[in-house]
């Protein structure tokens, strides 16, 4: 595989951890949003894969609900 689709698996994945934990938390983007202090359109943004999410913004929303980003090891196919 290479190496751009390799990041873009990656990011993929990232942005579907971070909806499933949004849903198990049992949020709406506006709730999430008001939570962490950000606009609703920033979580849109995330979730849509519009925008690469910057690590700092994404620290600002999981922070609140007492999470944060960790490096863990690629599992190989």
């Amino acid at each position: 595989m290479g190496t751009e689709k390799k990041l873009i698996d990656l990011e993929y994945n990232l942005i579907c951890d971070f909806i499933k934990l949004r849903h198990e938390l049992g949020l709406s983007q506006q709730k999430m949003a008001d939570e962490c202090g950000i606009i609703r359109e920033m979580i849109a943004v995330i979730e849509n894969q519009k925008k690469h999410p910057q690590i700092n913004t994404l620290i600002k929303i999981l922070e609140p609900f007492g999470y944060t980003l960790s490096i863990t090891k690629i599992k190989e196919d």
